[in-house]
């Protein structure tokens, strides 16, 4: 069972000496110190944003770092305990502790050239089912639908299903990218195409969809309008102690926060 949890905020008081003055003492430097922070694909954005921050703000910290299907990078937890991975999908067959840090959308993209502006809940899950094979049947173009899926094993998939499939599974007609930057390049490349990837990974060479006339955007995800939303965790095996304790609650903290809102919806309550 998962254990969804906030990393208390740790505040620490310095006593101050109404003697007379004396010479500070020297800042301790601290040891140098390695953490390992793995990734699946949605969150590679976050991950690389704030890892470089951080390093920036704590020379003494360092990253080792993983990416790829979240499948994948789970099966890397259980020999290494002492990783931690941001992930936007719990996965529910595993039980391990989770931290909030963030909101991601998923955004729903398709060819520049594709004349629909706007797709309901219902048209969505219908494509995604294979009941829908042409867009005009939704008042686009007489062109077939190329329905594009991430690979079993993605957590973007799996949230994506959850989401708007429910117990239904994605058509087996569909095509398999695997991965988000290969999804978007996919989706690019094929007139009639659409398919589904986080929002921090969007660019111009894809356009991207109203859902139920709401665009997925920071401000939509934060204020929960935008109807394909999901938390961005830092899952691990066990609680995290020392430098990683604090690192977690820092991404929590309002300067953190600051950091994942430059792709992602922060968190509605931050820690101060």
């Amino acid at each position: 069972m998962w254990q969804p949890k906030r990393t208390l905020a740790i505040v620490t008081l310095a006593l101050v000496s109404c003697s007379s003055p004396v010479t500070p003492a020297t800042t301790p430097t601290r040891d140098a110190v390695t953490l390992r922070l793995y990734a699946s694909t949605p969150a590679i954005p976050l991950l690389n944003d704030l890892t470089s921050y951080y390093n920036e703000i704590n020379p003494s910290v360092h990253f080792e770092t993983l990416t790829g299907n979240l499948e994948t990078i789970i099966g890397q937890l259980q020999p290494d305990v002492d990783a931690y991975v941001l992930t936007t999908h719990l996965p529910n067959e595993r039980p391990m502790m989770a931290w909030p840090i963030g909101q991601d959308g998923i955004a729903i993209i398709t060819h520049p050239q594709n004349t629909i502006e706007n797709i309901s809940s219902e048209q969505l899950r219908n494509i995604y089912l294979g009941h829908v094979p042409q867009w005009d049947n939704l008042g686009g173009a007489e062109e077939d639908i190329i329905v594009v899926s991430r690979e079993s094993g993605s957590g973007t998939r799996d949230e994506f299903e959850k989401l708007l499939l429910g117990q239904r599974l994605t058509t087996l007609s569909a095509q398999v990218a695997p991965s988000s930057d290969a999804m978007v390049v996919s989706v690019a490349n094929q007139s009639g195409s659409i398919g589904y990837v986080s929002m921090s990974y969007v660019n111009s060479s894809v356009k991207v969809l109203a859902v139920d006339g709401v665009m997925p955007t920071i401000n939509s995800v934060y204020d929960n309008t935008y109807p394909l939303r999901s938390t961005i965790f830092v899952i691990g095996e066990r609680e995290p102690e020392a430098e990683f304790r604090e690192f977690i609650g820092w991404i929590q903290s309002p300067e953190g926060q600051k950091i994942v809102g430059l792709r992602y919806a922060p968190l509605p309550n931050p820690l101060r």
